[in-house]
C-alpha cells in the first residue's frame, strides 16, 4: 500500500496568480489564428493553392483591431488583389499603411507600447503589436502601386513608388547607422561577429535561406516596377534612378542592365555608359530610349511570381541564464523550409517566341535575412523573459509550507506553456519574381507564358499600343495561376 499525503493549499492566496497566468495564456493564444499560422493555411492559403476563393472579408475584417492588426490588412490587401477586388485590397493596404504610420509616428516608449512590452514580458513576442519589417512595407507600396493601375489612377501609382523608394531609402540609413555604432561599440567588429554561439541552429536555417542577401530592404523587383510606372509618367530622370539601383541588387538582369543602357544613352550619362559598355556588353546594342528605332513601338513587361514565401518555424533551445544561475528554455522563429529556385518562363506573342523571363527576387531570402537581422532583439526579449519567469518560479516555490511547492509548479507550468517564438509574417506573398522587358509592334496580341517543362502557365489576348506600356502579371500557387493585365492610361 502506497502512504500517500495530504498538501494544504491556501488557495485564496495563490488564486490570483494562477488565474493571471491562465488568463495571459488565453490572450497569447487568442491575439492571432489559433495555433498560427495553421489557421492562414486553412483559411487562406490552400484556397488559393486550388483555385478556390478565400471568405477574405470574413477571415481578415474582423482581426484589424488587434496586436495583428498590420499584418491581417496585408494578408487582406494581397488575397483581395489576386482575386481582382482592387478596391478591397486598396482599402485594405491603405489601412496597413495608415496603421504602420502610426506606431513610426508614436514615442519609442509610450503607454501603450510599455504595456506591451510588459504583456511580452510576462507571456512572449506574440502579444506585441506586430511591426512589418522593411521588406513587407515596401512590398504594401508595391501592389497599392498596382491597384491603382488597376483602376486606371496612374498619379495615384507614382504616389506609392515613391513611397516605395522611401521606405528602401529609409532602412538603409537605418542599416548604416546601427553598423556605424556597432563599430564604435565593439572596435571594427561586423555584426556578423555579434551572433550568439549558442544559436548556430537558428542561424544556419537563415542563412541557408538568404542566401547571398545582403539585406532585407532592397527588393530589385519593386524597384523595377517602378521604374516602369515612373517612365510611364514621363519621368526618365526617377526611371533611371530605381533602375540603377535594382542593377545594384541584380546585376547579373539582363532586362535591368537594357534599361539602364537605354536610359543612360537617352539622359547622356557618358561616364555610367562606359561602365556599362564593361560590365554589360549583351545590352550596349540598346537604343535610346524615344530614339527612332523604337518610335512606334509598344512596351511589355511581364512579371511572374511563383510560390509562397516560407512560414517560419519554432526553434526551443536551452540556454544559460547567468543572472538566474540556470539553464532555461527559450523558444526562437526560424526557417527551416527553403523553397525550390525558380526557373525562366518563356514567352511568346503570337505564337512566336519572344524571350524568357529573368529572376529578379528571392522573397523568401529578403524574409530570412530580415528575421536574421531582428534577432538579437528577440533573443534579448526571451532571455530577460527566461530570467524573469526562473525567478518568479523559484520565489513562488521559496514561500514556504507545501503551498509554496503547489504555487511553483504553477509557476514553472505556466513558463513552460507560455514560452513561444511568434511567427508571425505576411504569408500571401510570393516566394520567387521574375520579369521580361520587350519593345514589340502594337496591336491586339496574343500573349503565352510556357513553364519551364511544357505547358501553358498563362495565356491571353493583350492590347499593346505605340508609345505605350502594358504590364502582364501572373502569379502561380501550386495549382493555381492568377493573373492581370495593367494598360497604361
Amino acid at each position: 500500500m502506497v502512504k500517500g499525503r495530504s498538501i494544504p493549499v491556501n488557495l485564496q492566496k495563490w488564486r490570483g496568480p494562477v488565474l493571471g497566468c491562465w488568463l495571459a495564456l488565453l490572450a497569447a493564444g487568442c491575439g492571432t489564428f489559433s495555433q498560427y499560422p495553421a489557421g492562414m493555411e486553412q483559411t487562406t492559403l490552400e484556397p488559393l493553392r486550388t483555385g478556390q476563393k478565400p471568405d477574405y472579408q470574413k477571415t481578415f475584417g474582423k482581426r484589424l483591431n488587434g496586436t495583428s492588426r498590420v499584418l491581417f490588412a496585408m494578408e487582406l490587401g494581397r488575397t483581395a488583389q489576386l482575386e481582382g477586388d482592387f478596391a478591397a485590397s486598396r482599402a485594405a493596404f491603405a489601412t496597413a499603411i495608415a496603421a504602420t504610420e502610426d506606431q513610426d509616428n508614436r514615442a519609442a516608449i509610450s503607454a501603450r507600447g510599455a504595456a506591451a512590452q510588459g504583456s511580452a514580458m510576462l507571456v512572449n513576442d506574440k502579444t506585441i503589436p506586430y511591426r512589418a519589417p522593411s521588406y513587407e512595407r515596401t512590398l504594401v507600396h508595391h501592389y497599392q502601386a498596382l491597384n491603382y493601375l488597376a483602376q486606371g489612377d496612374l498619379t495615384g501609382a507614382g504616389v506609392e513608388v515613391r513611397r516605395a523608394s522611401r521606405e528602401q531609402d529609409q532602412a538603409l540609413r537605418r542599416h548604416e547607422r546601427e553598423i556605424a555604432k556597432a563599430k564604435k561599440k565593439e572596435g571594427e567588429a561586423a555584426p556578423d561577429d555579434e551572433r550568439d554561439p549558442h544559436l548556430g541552429a537558428v542561424y544556419a536555417g537563415l542563412d541557408q535561406l538568404a542566401g547571398e542577401v545582403k539585406s532585407s530592404f532592397q527588393n530589385a523587383a519593386t524597384l523595377y516596377v517602378s521604374s516602369v510606372i515612373w517612365e510611364m509618367l514621363g519621368e526618365a530622370n526617377d526611371a533611371y534612378i530605381d533602375v540603377k539601383k535594382a542593377l545594384e541588387i541584380a546585376p547579373e538582369n539582363i532586362y535591368l542592365q537594357m534599361d539602364a543602357v537605354r536610359l543612360a544613352k537617352r539622359l547622356g550619362m557618358r561616364e555610367d555608359l562606359e561602365d556599362f559598355e564593361r560590365r554589360f556588353p549583351r545590352a550596349l546594342k540598346m537604343p535610346a530610349a524615344g530614339s527612332d528605332p523604337l518610335a512606334g513601338k509598344a512596351r511589355l513587361v511581364v512579371v511572374c511570381e511563383d510560390g509562397f514565401v516560407p512560414k517560419k518555424s519554432e526553434i526551443s533551445l536551452a540556454y544559460p541564464l547567468p543572472s538566474a544561475d540556470s539553464i532555461g528554455s527559450i523558444a526562437l522563429p526560424t526557417y527551416a523550409e527553403v523553397p525550390s529556385p525558380t526557373a525562366p518562363v518563356r514567352v511568346a506573342l503570337d505564337g512566336q517566341a519572344l524571350a524568357s523571363t529573368a529572376p529578379i527576387c528571392n522573397v523568401g531570402a529578403l524574409a530570412a535575412r530580415a528575421l536574421a537581422e531582428q534577432m538579437p532583439g528577440i533573443l534579448a526579449r526571451q532571455v530577460a523573459r527566461a530570467v524573469a519567469k526562473a525567478v518568479a518560479a523559484k520565489a513562488a516555490h521559496d514561500q514556504g509550507g507545501n503551498g509554496g511547492e503547489w504555487a511553483g509548479l504553477a509557476v514553472t507550468l505556466y513558463n513552460v506553456l507560455s514560452e513561444q517564438a511568434d511567427l508571425r509574417s505576411w504569408l500571401t506573398l510570393p516566394a520567387h519574381v521574375q520579369v521580361l522587358g520587350a519593345w514589340v509592334d502594337p496591336g491586339n496580341r496574343r500573349v503565352e507564358l510556357t513553364a519551364p517543362g511544357g505547358g501553358t502557365r498563362w495565356s491571353g489576348d493583350v492590347t499593346l499600343q505605340a508609345g505605350r506600356t502594358t504590364i502582364v502579371y501572373v502569379t502561380r500557387m501550386d495549382l493555381a495561376v492568377y493573373s492581370h493585365v495593367f494598360v497604361q492610361p
